[in-house]
């Protein structure tokens, strides 16, 4: 089976958003971290999932997913400073809400 880029990256991404999850817990006890990395992680994964059969839907939830954790770490990194995790995971959900919005652009036109 051939992964497309948005597969590739959007799998990436569950597992960063996840092992941050399952980090922030072992760090600091955080059960919220842990679920709210779970359940981005398995949201993402179903993104993964749908992309290649039902790419706007798919890029839909990703951009939904990625732009709720883009505010929450956003607020945290300015209200912290911290590069890692908060820094790291805003930039990531950034991007990938950039994909996002263009997956669903390119698909709406064919």
């Amino acid at each position: 089976m051939d992964l497309s880029l948005s597969q590739k990256l959007t799998i990436g991404y569950a597992a960063l958003v996840g092992v941050g999850g399952v980090m922030g817990f072992l760090k600091s006890g955080s059960q919220k971290s842990l679920v709210a990395g779970g359940l981005s992680a398995a949201a993402l994964s179903y993104v993964f999932t749908q992309l290649p059969a039902q790419p706007v839907y798919a890029s839909s939830i990703g951009l939904g997913v990625s732009t709720a954790l883009m505010g929450v770490m956003g607020a945290r990194f300015k209200r912290t400073g911290k590069i890692f995790p908060a820094g790291v995971v805003t930039v990531t959900s950034l991007i990938m809400a950039g994909g996002y919005v263009h997956g669903i652009i390119r698909s709406g036109t064919n």
